[in-house]
Formats: C-alpha cells, structure tokens, sequence
C-alpha cells in the first residue's frame, strides 16, 4: 500500500515527506506532483525501494 509520509520541524517549518510503497518512475510522478503543492524541496534523496526492480506481473491462463 502507497502512503506518503510529513514530517514538520516546528522551529524551522520545514516540512519532509517520504513516499512508501511506490517503486521507480511511479514514485517519480508522486513526487512531481507534491512539488506542485509543496514547492520546490531543497534536497531529494532517492530510498533503496526506488531503485528496486519492478517485478511484471504475470497473468494466469493467458497462455496455458
């Protein structure tokens, strides 16, 4: 499940999110669209779940 994660330092105002659950250029997508909410951020760190390979999905009885 895709959730998206704030956190908000209260001295300062700066505001970090951390988006779970969503792998590559779907992830890629998310983040342009907080950006459009949130502006621009002032570093962007990719997780090691962004760079996991997307396993295709394999449909039963296509071809059996």
């Amino acid at each position: 499940m895709a959730e998206i994660e704030f956190s908000i330092d209260t001295q300062t105002g700066n505001c970090e999110t951390k988006i779970n659950g969503i792998q590559g250029p779907n992830c890629e997508q998310t983040a342009r669209m907080l950006k459009q909410v949130l502006g621009t951020p002032t570093t962007d760190r990719k997780t090691p779940e962004f760079h996991a390979r997307q396993t295709p999905k394999r449909l039963v009885g296509a071809n059996e």
